[in-house]
């Protein structure tokens, strides 16, 4: 075992007396302090090993001080002299290629050297990911933070009665709010994790948080489908259709429609539209009976894409055919225990013995609806 091994093993050990340290055991105290000493002096003598090492490969130099390498001269393509050459060198340590200018007979045919493929590649440490939905409908709620589990809440009921011009002495009307509607909702948890080795995480960390920003991602889109879902489901939401033709203007009119009755129930101004990314496509490319597009066309450009004023969010979360419209801020609010939970360990399961390490992400969340009038959602009609 090599003086590196050694000390990871020490550190391994120690880590795994974490628990017990922790909780003040007398036996695990006593070993952790002999195996910091031993940590101590091994990184020590590691240390005197490579300068020793380095003072030797200095004193073994021919005839350059620096880091350079001679080429041999006798090898039949520069790409073999690099291979050649290149075999032996420590992993990591830099260097410096110095090679003559290599000619080839006046009748061969140019072609590249057969050793350096590899050598003549660029690459690219981003990883290309696949097709992403932008994580848009969280935002388009309020947001507040609980320290429970559950969120009781009270809408208030209807009112009874209408307040009236009176003349001087007249009976005064009575109005009445019926008693409120008691709403609970409960914490929901959304996790996922994923497994990566020690040497993946420790050798590649490009690509380590590429995956790690995947799985937030990941997290993200199915807490989006969870709010669509339970928005949808809450009684009390209006709903409508629009044309069955399903035209740009037949989608248009109905959401200055839904967005009327909107405010007319509430007193609130809807605040966004949010539709599926197929019936936004309808309504950018509807066009006059001359041929010219609604609002400008494609040299139109909205700095804030939206119909009749109001924000529109394009998310493929919401199906086709079904439109939101709702004074989205106001009405509900997505209700959260903490925020997003990151947590990683090497004990789970036979993680320590396979050098593996467990990256869970979790949240717990809910959605308050609030005023369910707030909200109306369309769907187009049948054929």
């Amino acid at each position: 075992m090599t003086l590196k091994e050694e000390l990871t093993a020490k550190k391994e050990a120690l880590a795994a007396l974490k628990e017990a340290i922790e909780n003040n055991d007398a036996e695990a105290i006593a070993q952790g302090e002999q195996l910091q000493a031993e940590i101590e002096t091994k990184s020590a003598e590691i240390e005197q090993a490579e300068k020793k090492a380095a003072l030797l490969n200095v004193i073994g130099k021919e005839e350059s001080e620096d880091d350079t390498m001679e080429v041999k001269k006798n090898a039949a393509s520069l790409g073999e002299n690099f291979v050649e050459n290149i075999k032996g060198m420590e992993i990591g340590k830099k260097f410096d290629l110095v090679a003559p200018v290599y000619v080839k007979a006046a009748t061969d045919t140019q072609t590249s050297p057969a050793g350096a493929v590899g050598f003549a590649t660029t690459y690219d440490k981003n990883v290309v990911t696949g097709a992403r939905t932008p994580l848009v409908i969280r935002d388009l709620f309020g947001a507040e933070q609980i320290s429970g589990s559950t969120l009781v809440y009270l809408v208030e009921g209807a009112l009874q009665g209408t307040p009236a011009v009176t003349a001087e002495g007249a009976e005064k009307p009575q109005i009445h709010f019926a008693d409120p509607t008691q709403k609970t909702v409960t914490l929901a948890k959304v996790a996922c994790h994923i497994k990566e080795s020690d040497e993946y995480i420790n050798d590649f960390p490009f690509l380590a948080s590429a995956i790690n920003g995947r799985l937030l991602y990941e997290l993200g889109l199915v807490e989006q489908g969870k709010l669509v879902t339970d928005l949808l489901g809450t009684s009390g939401i209006q709903t409508g259709t629009y044309a069955a033709t399903g035209t740009a203007t037949d989608i248009a009119e109905a959401i200055l429609q839904a967005a009327m009755d909107v405010q007319a129930s509430t007193g609130f101004a809807a605040d966004a539209i949010a539709l599926n990314p197929a019936d936004w496509y309808i309504l950018r490319t509807g066009k006059y009976n001359n041929g010219t597009y609604y609002g400008g066309g494609y040299f139109g450009a909205q700095d804030i894409p939206n119909i009749w004023g109001i924000p529109v969010c394009v998310s493929s979360s919401i199906t086709s055919g079904t439109v939101i419209v709702g004074a989205f801020k106001t009405c509900a609010s997505v209700v959260t225990n903490g925020g997003v939970s990151v947590e990683a360990v090497n004990t789970n399961e036979d993680d320590f013995v396979k050098n593996l390490m467990t990256i869970r992400a979790e949240e717990r969340l809910a959605l308050a609806v609030r005023r369910p009038a707030g909200f109306k959602k369309l769907t187009k009609a049948a054929t």
